[in-house]
């Protein structure tokens, strides 16, 4: 490793290119001889090209949505690559005409890097680097950074597909596209590594945070002399000791990973775990299932009997909670201090952030159990606000906790309470009776017709406080006797719009389509929109663990169907989307289940096509391949044996 300081050369400008209305914030060389790829905060990209007589023309790359943050040319395939802060990549053609566009990436993408042989690599805030084929295949998924990726470098003397990548986590790594991380990161005493660069000698360099250029070599001659490599070793020593991260005195490397909630838990249990991009979430087990509560960042710097504070909105406080309310939206903070009572700090973070007061329960328990201390407050039922006509908090009160819950056999989550939707009632959009949510406990018979109607009025409220009359809907709908009752054209329009709907809407939808599957008039009712339902299914492209079980159940019962209708079309169209969703799937459970699915739809008529899908995607076999020979999670070994069953029964 060296540290220098070299003058720079005064540089005359000889051309000013001004079309950007906002930031410049990457560039690249173009295809063509003198033409250069810019990026901006404006939301586009363009391709200059400069004439012999510096006379300058442009093509505008227009379609993302936020900032483009990373832009690249991609020799083979004469194509041009831009990434954006809307987390999407987009791939143009040389006249610049966007031909496809890759998706995967969580986060705003910070880097791309063109391969030889037309793939792509690509970096983000998400903390992974994605390897993509020619064709916008994800190849290969690149886990290692603990935050921010900000650059990446083709090292290609040590090899054709090796690059070294940094970011926000302190460090620079080194990696094969194909093979994964190669030998332990370099840590600096920095925060950030904004940018690397690889020389043609191997040597690696990197720039700072703290404003200083590094370069690293594995050659003996160039290396810096003992004295000053050991004054950099101490530099970093000192950094990692003085940002080492606790969490109520627990070291956050010390926490489980996400392979931890592959274990059950008993209800009402909490585990916090840290995910592999460094993320620290909660998660409680709740109605057989572990349920995401949301980020949390707990005091740092102490234990838990002397633990420092964390400051937010200029007060101290012993916790600031990362609370994700929809998937897609920014965490909100949640702060308290030890011995607050949980049940007025709930009730303060509803208001604050104009949410639905049926967080209010999952919100103080939450608290409850992660802060260490705080105690219960006693139940008290007196209480009936005039305005809301609910049981709302009052300061010292309290709330009794939740009854037993009522469990759905078929998506395993347990339904509202009755006073929850009640309180959503008051704000009267409809004038309606709380017999409805009868419904949801109705095991099978005729419901009577005014709490049908009253479901009905129920499913016409606004999108954003929909989601717990759709899950009063989807346990209703198990009856054949109150489906054919409740399901008309427009209700079911209602539950299919909200597949493309906010996260909590579009998982109770998919859970109502599910559910509807398992008796025939469900069937005949999905089965003329299943081209519509299918389609809005295959937009999907990320979701928690219970949309991605939502999504393989509903999948999976559709295939059920097919066993005996033995429709050849739909057989298509369910296999296209089966395909498509597996390749994004990461809970070992739904993928069991879509491979399940896959296997169904093999033992139709239409078995040979399916097969034959199925063999063309390349990455749905790669799939298939590791999990039937790799390491599969405890708990998980039916997985193995669906997928070497799915392997042999197409021949692969």
């Amino acid at each position: 490793m060296q540290t220098m300081t070299s003058p720079i050369r005064s540089l005359v400008p000889i051309l000013t290119l001004k079309d950007h209305t906002a930031t410049v914030s990457c560039l690249c060389k173009g295809l063509e001889r003198r033409s250069i790829v810019s990026g901006s905060w404006d939301k586009t990209g363009r391709i200059w090209r400069i004439s012999d007589a510096n006379e300058v023309s442009s093509v505008v790359l227009r379609g993302h949505d936020a900032a483009v943050w990373a832009v690249e040319s991609v020799s083979c395939g004469q194509r041009y690559v831009t990434g954006s802060a809307d987390k999407n990549i987009f791939v143009w053609n040389a006249a610049g005409v966007k031909i496809f566009v890759l998706k995967g990436h969580t986060d705003c993408v910070r880097g791309l890097i063109g391969l030889g042989n037309g793939g792509l690599l690509s970096c983000g805030n998400d903390a992974v680097i994605k390897v993509w084929n020619d064709e916008g295949e994800c190849v290969n998924d690149l886990f290692g950074h603990s935050n921010y990726i900000y650059s990446m470098a083709l090292n290609k003397s040590v090899g054709e597909d090796v690059l070294v990548s940094g970011g926000e986590d302190s460090t620079i790594r080194m990696w094969s596209a194909s093979e994964g991380a190669l030998g332990e990161e370099l840590r600096l005493p920095v925060q950030s590594v904004w940018g690397v660069a690889c020389l043609r000698n191997g040597d690696i360099v990197a720039g700072g945070s703290d404003g200083t250029v590094r370069i690293f070599t594995k050659d003996p001659a160039r290396m810096a002399p003992p004295d000053a490599l050991a004054a950099y070793q101490t530099a970093v020593e000192v950094w990692q000791r003085e940002h080492s991260a606790e969490l109520g005195g627990i070291k956050v490397n010390d926490l489980p990973g996400p392979e931890s909630l592959l274990v059950e838990g008993t209800e009402g249990q909490t585990r916090i775990v840290r995910q592999p991009n460094g993320k620290i979430e909660c998660f409680q087990w709740t109605a057989g299932n572990w349920q995401l509560v949301g980020d949390v960042t707990g005091a740092s710097g102490g234990t838990n009997a002397s633990s420092g504070k964390t400051l937010y909105q200029g007060k101290e406080y012993d916790f600031v909670f990362n609370v994700d309310v929809e998937d897609g939206a920014p965490p909100i903070k949640l702060p308290y201090n030890r011995g607050q009572d949980p049940w007025y700090a709930a009730q303060e973070f509803i208001h604050k952030n104009n949410l639905p007061q049926v967080y209010l329960d999952q919100v103080a328990n939450f608290v409850i159990k992660n802060s260490g201390n705080a105690p219960v407050a006693p139940a008290n039922s007196s209480y009936r606000d005039p305005f809301t006509g609910g049981s709302r908090y009052v300061p010292g009160s309290g709330t009794a906790a939740s009854g037993s819950n009522f469990m759905d056999p078929f998506t395993g989550a347990s339904s509202y309470r009755t006073q929850q939707t009640v309180e959503s009632n008051s704000g009267e959009h409809f004038p309606i009776s709380t017999d409805a949510i009868a419904l949801a406990r109705c095991d099978g018979g005729v419901a009577p017709e005014g709490q049908i109607e009253s479901l009905k009025c129920l499913l016409k409220w606004p999108r954003g406080i929909l989601f717990p009359v759709l899950d009063i809907a989807r346990l209703a709908v198990r009856s054949e006797a109150i489906c054919k009752a409740l399901i008309d054209a427009e209700v079911f329009r209602t539950i299919v719009d909200c597949i493309s709907d906010s996260a909590a809407n579009q998982l109770m939808a998919l859970r109502c389509l599910a559910n509807m599957l398992i008796h025939q008039f469900g069937r005949d009712v999905v089965r003329k929109r299943l081209g519509e339902v299918l389609g809005r299914v295959s937009e999907i492209r990320k979701g928690s663990v219970n949309a991605q079980l939502a999504i393989a159940t509903f999948l999976l019962n559709a295939t059920v169907a097919q066993m005996t209708l033995a429709d050849g079309d739909e057989c298509k169209i369910l296999g296209e989307c089966i395909l498509e969703t597996t390749l994004w799937l990461d809970d070992p459970e739904a993928v069991y289940r879509c491979f399940q699915a896959l296997g169904n739809l093999t033992c139709t008529p239409s078995g040979q096509e399916i097969i034959a899908l199925t063999i063309s995607s390349d990455s749905v076999i790669d799939k298939l391949k590791s999990f039937s020979s790799g390491i599969i999670p405890s708990g998980f070994e039916k997985l193995a044996k669906c997928s070497k069953d799915l392997c042999v029964g197409i021949g692969v």
